[in-house]
């Protein structure tokens, strides 16, 4: 019985004192200034998010302009068969989308892209459709971070 309370009484020491060593994370403030264009091929829901996130400074000095660029926005569904049956058992959905980071005459060019599989053996049509609308809010949020992860690269 001893026992079992010291051994209980260890585990709550090792708790705390591993808890205290936790710190909580810090948002760096920087002087950057974004300057965000996108082409007219990038939806709306899109742009007024990235824009939302990475607002412009109005104090910023100029030397801290970082120049975004997100153009090329494409979505694609490939259908999969297999089997006897005529229909596709399988869909596959891709998105991509092309980010220019322009900062002191130094330009980053990426493609980002995220691609999803979903089963299509569904008897609604409707239901796929809104199966398909749902999977591309997904693969625009999954782009959203990775736009947002690259800035956040370059700003460190």
């Amino acid at each position: 019985m001893i026992q079992k309370i010291k051994f209980s009484f260890l585990v709550i020491a090792i708790i705390v004192i591993q808890s205290c060593a936790v710190n909580q994370y810090q948002q760096i403030k920087t002087e950057k200034n974004y300057f965000v264009t996108f082409s007219s091929d990038i939806p709306k829901s899109f742009q007024t998010r990235v824009n939302s996130s990475l607002k412009s400074k109005e104090n910023a000095s100029k030397d801290n302009i970082i120049n975004i660029n997100i153009s090329s926005f494409m979505f694609n569904k490939y259908d999969v068969y297999s089997g006897s049956s005529l229909r596709a058992l399988e869909s596959e959905v891709k998105s991509s989308m092309k980010i220019s980071i322009n900062q002191n005459d130094n330009t980053r060019n990426k493609m980002l892209m995220s691609m999803k599989r979903f089963s299509s053996i569904e008897l609604n049509p409707i239901a796929e459709e809104q199966m398909i609308s749902f999977i591309k809010d997904e693969m625009l949020d999954d782009l959203y971070n990775q736009v947002i992860l690259e800035v956040s690269l370059i700003d460190m």
